[in-house]
């Protein structure tokens, strides 16, 4: 349902979240290597990560990314806003472009409870919890 860069770009955010703050910089090869993403696509993923506030970085060798006062707050939802756009909560299951809740599809109710509470789940987690969940060693980033 969520698309690849969304799971890179929540993974690479939530590493940085616990490799990367008091002041120290985690370099893009090391997150690549560490959650077995593409370098290239990680590169442009993290650079949207830094455009739109959620991580900061610096260039150079001594550079890297790093987390600012925003990055553990923000919700996951605004993170699959930047990668997917909203899309995914407007979309037919059926992909029917006419379907609403006038002229619904014959799933249209029951994904509308689906999405409504991925949404939910989504805006009522942020960086920080997803991060505190693994190093707890609840969850993990990979394997």
């Amino acid at each position: 349902m969520f698309s690849k860069t969304f799971g890179y770009a929540l993974r690479a955010t939530a590493y940085v979240a616990i490799h990367g703050n008091n002041g120290k910089k985690v370099g893009l090869q090391e997150i690549s290597q560490s959650l077995d993403i593409p370098h290239h696509f990680l590169g442009k993923i993290m650079q949207d990560m830094v455009r739109h506030g959620i991580l900061d970085s610096i260039k150079g060798p001594s550079g890297g990314f790093f987390t600012n006062e925003r990055t553990m707050g923000t919700p996951l939802v605004e993170i699959l806003k930047i990668t997917d756009g909203s899309l995914v909560f407007d979309q037919c299951a059926l992909n029917i472009k006419r379907c609403n809740a006038a002229n619904p599809c014959p799933l249209h109710h029951e994904f509308a409870l689906c999405r409504n509470g991925m949404l939910q789940s989504l805006a009522e987690k942020n960086i920080g919890q997803m991060a505190a969940e693994v190093e707890a060693g609840e969850s993990y980033l990979a394997r």
